[in-house]
């Protein structure tokens, strides 16, 4: 990948003025932006940079075929939005049927907020915030439209349906038969008993698109959803760079609303954890893409984010940014910036098989089977690759991270 154009394509969001991105967009050959097709799809940036270059008036800046692919793209992409807003209908009905005690989640309650028409976004599944009593409900709810639980974590469930094969990455923005939910806990629960309670569905709101209503999160309670998901995939390996970017809009779009800014500060005036993430995610944010007229109370929260962390931010945003999927281990860096008792050997090397990326649909046949099976296999190699490809660079650059964290300390 030409890193060089794949900067002038950032930059295009970083800077209204078109005369100052013609010129460094046309000098990239067709060959280079090829070279750049799997970033701009993997980030999530193509269909935000075709609306950047509509935007701006660059159409003839970049090549034909180029432009081209990215009509299409947003054609299918278009259609693919549609499909998922059904569904994302058909399943608000479905608890409210219920009277379930539910938020709609990232995905298309963050309209106009994060950007003014959904089908810009690169969206793969549905969430949904729900209160931990209301899980059996929405469980049956899920199973009767086809949906089957694939993984539980400590706050979220996923379920799939359709999904007796992975999707083509050629397809990704076509309409397709796979369908994923992601249930969120409004409380954490371990060993059968709520150890944390979540007020979010106290403050739950109606949102309107399209005609339709749906309960979705306070502003505020938005804002540090987008940040504390942000914040927690800086923590893994992949991070797309659409969230960061959408993170961006966000605060600019609520810029002037001190109300907001003003509830943010209260709410995490006593919350550590939550401090770090909203200033690791206005952070990468401003240095990635630009945030005008930052709020002060983001800007304080920046400004006491621990030195080694800064520094993080400061050496190893670009490698985010510009990752090729899936991803980097240089957020092992970061996570001993935050937490120097954490063992991250286990992060390096894991030895556990990676979640299941395809289930098993009812009657299924010997060729489907096989079909699934290979697909499975080919992704675990895919993931050993990885980890052997990004464990070796990492410890490449793991000595010179020491000696950087070594001259803070001096």
């Amino acid at each position: 990948m030409d890193r060089r154009l794949a900067e002038a394509v950032i930059a295009t969001f970083r800077n209204t003025k078109a005369n100052v991105h013609a010129g460094q967009l046309a000098a990239f050959s067709y060959q280079a932006w090829l070279g750049i097709y799997d970033w701009l799809d993997a980030s999530g940036l193509a269909l935000y940079f075709l609306d950047r270059v509509r935007a701006l008036g660059l159409e003839t800046s970049i090549p034909a075929r180029v432009l081209e692919r990215l009509e299409e793209n947003a054609s299918d992409n278009r259609g693919k939005t549609d499909q998922m807003f059904a569904e994302f209908v058909k399943i608000n009905l479905a608890f409210q049927e219920k009277q379930l005690s539910y938020a709609n989640i990232k995905g298309f309650s963050l309209i106009p907020d994060v950007c003014s028409d959904p089908a810009l976004r690169c969206q793969f599944d549905l969430d949904f915030l729900v209160a931990h009593e209301d899980l059996p409900h929405c469980e049956t709810i899920l199973e009767r439209h086809q949906y089957v639980a694939v993984g539980t974590g400590t706050n979220v469930r996923e379920f799939k349906a359709g999904c007796a094969l992975i999707p083509s990455i050629r397809d990704m923005y076509k309409a397709k038969p796979q369908r994923s939910v992601e249930i969120h806990f409004a409380e954490i629960v371990v060993d059968g008993r709520i150890s944390r309670q979540s007020d979010s569905l106290l403050r739950t709101r109606l949102r309107g698109w399209s005609g339709v209503e749906f309960p979705a999160l306070s502003n505020c309670d938005t804002f540090l959803e987008l940040a504390l998901h942000l914040f927690k995939h800086l923590k893994s390996e992949w991070t797309r760079a659409s969230w960061i970017l959408e993170y961006v809009n966000f605060v600019s779009f609520h810029r002037e609303d001190e109300a907001l800014w003003s509830d943010v500060q209260e709410r995490i005036l006593l919350q550590k954890e939550t401090r770090i993430a909203v200033g690791v995610a206005t952070l990468i944010a401003d240095k990635s893409f630009g945030i005008s007229s930052l709020p002060k109370q983001l800007a304080d929260v920046v400004d006491e984010l621990p030195q080694a962390v800064r520094l993080w931010v400061d050496r190893y945003a670009g490698d985010v940014l510009f990752a090729s999927f899936p991803g980097t281990k240089r957020y092992l860096m970061l996570r001993g910036a935050l937490s120097s008792d954490e063992k991250r050997i286990g992060l390096l090397l894991p030895l556990h098989k990676p979640p299941r990326i395809a289930v098993k649909s009812a009657n299924e046949s010997v060729v489907l089977s096989l079909k699934r099976r290979g697909s499975e296999i080919s992704y675990l190699l895919f993931r050993l690759r990885f980890h052997f490809t990004q464990g070796v660079s990492y410890m490449m650059e793991a000595p010179r991270w020491k000696r950087m964290i070594a001259s803070l300390q001096n």
